[in-house]
């Protein structure tokens, strides 16, 4: 717990280091802050992010069909991938597992929260407009991620041998939420933001996203998911956060061109 505790204060200091917002930054003016404005982006943003393949250029749909394939591929690896991870267990990798993981699902929340904070108490504009959209795309993502877990009843790792075990919609406990992995959709939500946000720093999108793909691992490792859990978990958080910004960049270039026409 104490070593946990620990990893939460680090990611809270990497918080600390990303690049302070400029006031010279022209897109100030379409930041977010609490209020009426973004409350109802939840609204008008929601239905645009289930559309979204309406509107994928070939490029777009030339991501998905390599994802589609690496997972096709993947899963018929679920078997041998669980049997090595969990023939291969040794307590240095116990030990990491259990600092790794919560970042799935325990700190991630209070990451946006600590950004938010950050944001408002040092007047920067740009981070408390990143926490606000994390904190909408972890919103959209997690709704759609809880919704698949329903539709697709995939048995978890840890109660079976066979990566196939499929029950029927809306039925089983929790062991029938194996699909996909509600830890890896978060981590990688956030993880995406902040590196989109925070691209020009060429270190942050690897810290995030190497933060990231190290929970996933570990949900493997612990036997919680099968490897395509993760996979699709992290697509989900990925894709879905992309499409929001999408969005919010449709949106800034909307109201400058409005402001240009006057």
């Amino acid at each position: 717990m104490t070593l946990c505790k620990s990893c939460l204060l680090w990611a809270l200091l990497f918080i600390s280091f990303l690049p302070a917002f400029s006031q010279e930054d022209s897109l100030s003016d379409n930041y977010y802050r609490i209020n009426k404005r973004y409350i109802g982006s939840y609204f008008s943003d929601f239905p645009r992010v289930l559309s979204a393949p309406a509107r994928y250029t070939r490029k777009d749909w030339t991501t998905v069909a390599i994802v589609v394939a690496g997972t096709g591929t993947v899963l018929t690896l679920d078997r041998s991938i669980k049997k090595w991870v969990q023939a291969n267990r040794n307590s240095f990798f116990d030990q990491t597992s259990r600092i790794i993981e919560p970042f799935g699902n325990e700190y991630s929340p209070y990451i946006v929260g600590a950004m938010y904070l950050t944001g408002v108490l040092t007047k920067d504009r740009r981070m408390e407009h990143v926490s606000l959209v994390s904190a909408k795309s972890l919103f959209f993502s997690t709704l759609l991620t809880a919704g698949s877990k329903q539709l697709v009843r995939r048995r978890r790792p840890s109660y079976t041998d066979d990566p196939f075990q499929i029950n029927s919609m809306f039925q089983g406990g929790r062991e029938w939420t194996s699909f996909p992995s509600g830890h890896a959709n978060t981590v990688f939500t956030v993880a995406t933001a902040i590196a989109l946000q925070y691209k020009e720093k060429k270190w942050v999108p690897y810290v995030a996203y190497g933060i990231a793909g190290l929970t996933g691992v570990s949900r493997i490792y612990d036997n919680r998911h099968w490897a395509t859990d993760v996979l699709m978990g992290a697509a989900m958080g990925h894709f879905i956060t992309r499409t929001v910004y999408h969005i919010e960049e449709a949106k800034a270039r909307k109201k400058e061109r409005k402001t240009l026409s006057f």
